[in-house]
């Protein structure tokens, strides 16, 4: 005897179908910014379109204006995709060990290719308000809270003195980077923002910790 009450149940029960939408926007916007960091390498910003990332990545113009308004904030993430992960903060227990191993870190990777890539992109900025958020809020910003947090930490432990100014630090610390970068007098060496980081770092630190330093 077939119950009806039960078939009409299940024939009322939802089909559940696997969500492709989200992977495959992943797929794609990972494929984007692998394809947009390939040929700012190869081209420079001057040779960086929109049409070109969207070739190479094998997807259409409206999928990349999708997620970024201009050429320069697409050559932007790509760069940021790439450059990121290589530039990012160690966790040692000690501010001065992980601010000045992650600025050597920085120094390494902009004293090449990757920097002159870069002041041409800040340089696109400069005219391209699209181009340059997508550096301070892709970027800059979350980095500049992380390096704050590192400090914070610092401070609590007794390594660094209360009263330091966490911006005026940072400043101190990556403007000079930023410096050498888009003004290149002298090269942009590891070595060089080590002893500039000790120079900044011995201001900050606590009575005793200098000492001890002092001392070593």
């Amino acid at each position: 005897m077939i119950d009806f009450a039960k078939k009409k149940r299940a024939a009322a029960k939802p089909v559940t179908r696997a969500r492709i939408g989200r992977p495959r926007d992943e797929a794609a916007r990972a494929a984007i910014l692998r394809s947009a960091n390939a040929i700012l390498e190869k081209k420079g910003i001057a040779g960086f379109t929109i049409e070109a990332v969207a070739a190479r990545a094998g997807v259409a113009k409206t999928t990349i204006y999708r997620w970024w308004p201009s050429k320069g904030s697409l050559a932007m993430a790509g760069f940021l995709a790439e450059t990121a992960p290589k530039i990012s903060y160690p966790n040692s227990g000690s501010a001065v060990a992980d601010l000045t191993s992650q600025l050597r870190r920085v120094a390494a990777v902009y004293g090449g290719k990757t920097g002159r890539v870069l002041a041409a992109i800040l340089a696109e900025g400069q005219r391209d308000p699209n181009t340059m958020a997508a550096f301070i809020e892709g970027y800059a910003r979350p980095r500049r809270e992380e390096a704050k947090a590192i400090l914070r930490a610092g401070v609590e432990r007794g390594e660094l003195r209360a009263e330091i100014d966490l911006e005026a630090t940072l400043d101190a610390l990556y403007g000079p980077i930023y410096y050498r970068l888009l003004v290149p007098l002298t090269p942009l060496e590891p070595e060089w923002v080590e002893k500039m980081a000790t120079h900044v770092f011995f201001g900050l630190l606590t009575s005793k910790r200098r000492q001890q330093r002092a001392s070593s």
